[in-house]
């Protein structure tokens, strides 16, 4: 199976287990969050060496790189480093993917008189947004190029 469409089988997959997040914080709900974000990380790690494979001249490899290094040594390409600098960005999709992860592992502090903030579905449909936004933009680009 190629990578761009592994990449869209995970988009896919966490599309389905986001139906099934029912955001009640029990160990289960945090598995299935988990598994969601896994699968975002999956796509874009597909997504990211799909991309690698247009321009594989231009730089070195990523192979032995996890989807966030990928991502970051892609930058180095000059056609589409700006919008992959965007989705780093304090609401960028890769910034919101950290952001839920560390939501759904961290331990509650409980010293704190408020609550820690935990994921939602509106947390999760942004992600899924985002993404979809950030594929379409860079397949625009490619095909211009």
């Amino acid at each position: 199976m190629e990578h761009r469409e592994l990449s869209n089988l995970y988009f896919d997959l966490s599309k389905e287990i986001l139906k099934s997040i029912a955001f009640d914080k029990s160990s289960k709900d945090n598995q299935k969050q988990l598994l969601f974000i896994s699968c975002i990380e999956s796509s874009l790690d597909n997504y990211a060496n799909h991309i690698y494979e247009i321009f594989k001249n231009e730089i070195d490899s990523i192979s032995d790189l996890n989807f966030r290094s990928k991502w970051i040594r892609l930058k180095e390409i000059i056609a589409i480093r700006h919008i992959i600098e965007s989705e780093f960005a304090d609401e960028g999709l890769i910034s919101s993917l950290n952001d839920a992860k560390e939501r759904v592992t961290s331990v509650p502090d409980l010293n704190l008189i408020t609550s820690n903030k935990s994921n939602d579905l509106k947390k999760f449909s942004l992600i899924l947004d985002k993404y979809k936004s950030f594929k379409e933009l860079l397949r625009k680009i490619l095909d211009e190029c």
